[in-house]
Formats: structure tokens, C-alpha cells, sequence
């Protein structure tokens, strides 16, 4: 299978491999995320900066997204918002479109809920888990977090491979150690603590303030502690 395009049309034989799983290990853990309380305080970004210009624009993505009720155009939004963030140009494979478009619909329902199919037809249209990760989370920012191999790699220890961020099971793996972190003891002061700090940058930026999902605040803290070891927002 090739690495870069694992997918194939719905009736074809490729799809992400939702099978194969990895090891239990993670650095997704509330000990391991409480350092980014204190580092989204001491991580200052300049005001003309890739990363503050995503925190000023994402309240408005999301707005416009959830404002388009025709699910084709709302998924097409989300599509094209989430490939401004991204290397790659943005592709939309005809024959996984419907299937797409449907899988969107869904997590934006009030009964949506996580589901590795839906993330298939959505990658299978972008040809890309990391792209899928951004325009569901534009639908259900309750439920998908974004992705990428900044994000796994923290998660892991070590760095993934292209085919490695092609399995949607990883994904589902990162999805599912969240929801670990949101059950531990203590989640609700990390969340609060963390939050007070973030609007704090968001003040300092002249950002005007929004809310931060329980899904955002441990992807946002993941972020922090990538920021400050180098990488980006």
C-alpha cells in the first residue's frame, strides 16, 4: 500500500487500516500535560505570528462553519479552512464526497458520537487522516481533536512514519487517550487553571475571549509543551 495515498474510492479495496493497533504507551497523561498550565503563560507570542493569527482566526472558522447549514457547503468550508494550516493543497476525491459530506453531518448532530468510519470517509476524501482530523473538528470540536505528526510523535516518544499517520486507528488511539486524561482526578482544576492562563494570552493578544472545549484544552496543552520544545502551535 502506498503510504501517501492509502485510500481508495468506497468498493475499493484501500482504506485506513482501522485494525492495527499500537502500543498501550503514551505521554497523554494529566502528570505529563500539567506543565503546560505555566508554559501557555511563559510561551509569548508575537502578535504577527503564524501561531497567534490560528488563535485569531479559529473563534471565527468555527462561527462560519456552524452558521452554514447545508452540510455539502459546510463540509467544503471546513475543507478549505483546514488546508490554510496545512502543507499540502487541498484535494477532494469525487467518489468519497457523498460519504464525506454525510460523515460531517453526522458529528455535528447533538448525538454525534466518535466514530472511525466517519473519520475513513472524511480522510478517504481528503486522502489525508490529518486533514480529516481539522475539518471534523471543525464540525465536533467536542469529539475530534486535530492531528498531526507533531502531535503523535509527542505522543508516542518518537517520531511517526508517513504510513504510521495513515492508520486511522492512531488516531483513534490519540482520541481515546483524551478521554483518559478528562477521566482522571484532577482534570477539573488542570482545565480550569489552564483556561485562566489561556485567556490571559488571548487578553494580551487583544484576542476577544471564547471557550475552550475539554477535547481543546488537552490538545491545546499537547501544543504548548510541543511550542516549547521547538515546534509549533
Amino acid at each position: 500500500m502506498n503510504a501517501r495515498h492509502p485510500f481508495r474510492a468506497p468498493g475499493g479495496a484501500a482504506t485506513p487500516d482501522a485494525g492495527r493497533r499500537i502500543p498501550d504507551f503514551t505521554h497523554i497523561t494529566l502528570a505529563t500535560l500539567d506543565q503546560a498550565v505555566d508554559l501557555v503563560r511563559v510561551n509569548k507570542l508575537a502578535d504577527g505570528s503564524r501561531e497567534a493569527a490560528f488563535l485569531r482566526a479559529y473563534p471565527a472558522l468555527l462561527a462560519a462553519i456552524q452558521a452554514t447549514d447545508r452540510a455539502a457547503d459546510a463540509f467544503l468550508l471546513a475543507a478549505t479552512f483546514a488546508h490554510g494550516s496545512l502543507p499540502s493543497s487541498l484535494r477532494i476525491e469525487q467518489g468519497w464526497l457523498t460519504a464525506a459530506v454525510q460523515a460531517f453531518d453526522r458529528s455535528r448532530g447533538e448525538q454525534a458520537a466518535f466514530a472511525e468510519e466517519d473519520v475513513i470517509a472524511v480522510a478517504g476524501c481528503l486522502q489525508s487522516l490529518v486533514a480529516a482530523s481539522r475539518v471534523l473538528h471543525f464540525a465536533s470540536p467536542t469529539l475530534y481533536p486535530t492531528w498531526d505528526a507533531h502531535v503523535e510523535g509527542f505522543r508516542r516518544g518518537l517520531a511517526p512514519t508517513p504510513y504510521h499517520m495513515a492508520q486511522t486507528a492512531n488516531y483513534a488511539a490519540y482520541v481515546k487517550d483524551i478521554q483518559g486524561v478528562k477521566r482522571e482526578e484532577g482534570f477539573l482544576g488542570f482545565h480550569f487553571d489552564y483556561c485562566v492562563n489561556y485567556q490571559e494570552r488571548l487578553r494580551q493578544l487583544a484576542i476577544p475571549p471564547y471557550p475552550l472545549t475539554d477535547m481543546r484544552v488537552v490538545e491545546s496543552a499537547v501544543r504548548e509543551i510541543i511550542l516549547a520544545q521547538g515546534g509549533q502551535l
